[in-house]
């Protein structure tokens, strides 16, 4: 068989369950399985647990008990989809696209960094340390995994992140940080026909506070405040006596990010109406990843890597969040979006582009060799 072939059938085999980062056991037979494809090139691969709320992490390296790597690459195991979903649209091959949950984000990583490895010239091997972690929580923060990542970012030189290529074959050089907040208005109910004068309004409270929440949108520029999901009352005559608004925030630094923080928190100090309670709690933080002279050489050299493979990469400034942002955190240039690239992610309609994959492997492998 060839390599693509390869690929496509061990990417079949970790897609066509269900591993849901809520599916503990889904995500871990996931980190299972690629224990054992990396343990069949030479590598000491371990299964990592990160805490009974999550499946395990899986660490691959090629030289055991190195204090420091060469290069850290990572892709996540888990997905955002529910149980059921594996059956209902299970992987499928379709001119050239691949579907199924996860195919793209991030399997395809996943699975790339293995071939990568695998093909890799001996000598190439011989002389390098690197490491592979793949965890299992991504999509819902990396709350558990986050810690380990930064620990293993902090002992490595760079960084490569398996999340999926644009389908323009953009690559991804900065990403935006996230703080969600979670802010809560208790008031007092009463009949809205009877004696409403005598309620007090959280539903206006959070309605007033979210208006002035969203005036903070690009003050400074690239800062963005949503207001994505609100929750308010009980019954249809009542005067509401609970509210609840969430926002999600991104930021392409971490000032940005500490400066919005002190404002929103600010808001939330005011008062919002006669006793009214206001409380504010944050939710799936990470940090910014913002483009640097740091990761110049890194962003150049895979430049040359993906152009020996056949393409030439453009670069994006993503909005969306993922675990290079931890990298960076940690002090060392990291490079994202170096998976296969395709599109639909979060979505039945996610796929992952065919004619990237051998492209994607070959620039991975380039890399490696240049450094």
């Amino acid at each position: 068989m060839s390599l693509l072939e390869d690929y496509i059938r061990d990417l079949k085999e970790i897609v066509n369950f269900d591993s849901g980062t809520g599916n503990a056991a889904g995500v871990t037979r996931a980190a299972g399985i690629m224990q054992r494809h990396y343990e069949s090139i030479g590598f000491k691969a371990e299964l990592v647990d990160l805490g009974d709320e999550v499946g395990r992490g899986m660490l691959a390296v090629n030289k055991p008990g190195a204090a420091h790597y060469d290069v850290l690459l990572n892709a996540h195991l888990d997905t955002v989809f529910p149980d059921g979903t594996a059956a209902e649209r299970p992987f499928r091959l379709e001119g050239d696209r691949i579907t199924g949950p996860g195919c793209m984000d991030c399997k395809g990583g996943v699975m790339a960094f293995y071939y990568a490895l695998k093909t890799l010239p001996r000598e190439t091997l011989d002389r390098l340390s690197i490491a592979v972690a793949c965890n299992p929580d991504e999509e819902t923060g990396s709350k558990n995994s986050h810690e380990w990542l930064s620990e293993l970012a902090k002992k490595s030189s760079c960084a490569l992140v398996g999340e999926p290529g644009r389908p323009n074959n953009a690559l991804i050089r900065s990403r935006k940080g996230i703080e969600g907040y979670i802010v809560n208005f208790t008031g007092r109910a009463a009949h809205a026909g009877n004696n409403p004068e005598k309620g007090r309004d959280a539903n206006l409270a959070m309605m007033r506070f979210t208006l002035e929440a969203v005036k903070l949108n690009d003050m400074p520029a690239g800062v963005s405040v949503c207001a994505t999901l609100v929750k308010g009352g009980t019954i249809q005559n009542s005067i509401s006596d609970t509210a609840e608004v969430y926002f999600d925030t991104r930021f392409k630094t971490d000032e940005q990010g500490a400066a919005l923080d002190r404002a929103m928190r600010a808001l939330a100090a005011k008062s919002w109406g006669e006793n009214i309670g206001v409380t504010l709690r944050t939710d799936h933080s990470r940090p910014a990843m913002p483009y640097s002279e740091l990761s110049r050489p890194i962003v150049e050299k895979i430049s040359e890597a993906a152009r020996k493979a056949g393409f030439e990469p453009l670069w994006a400034d993503a909005g969306g969040g993922s675990d290079a942002s931890y990298m960076a955190r940690a002090g060392i240039p990291a490079v994202d979006g170096c998976g296969p690239a395709g599109g639909g992610a979060h979505s039945k309609n996610e796929y992952l582009l065919v004619n990237t994959i051998e492209q994607r492997i070959a620039m991975i492998r380039n890399f490696l060799v240049s450094l």
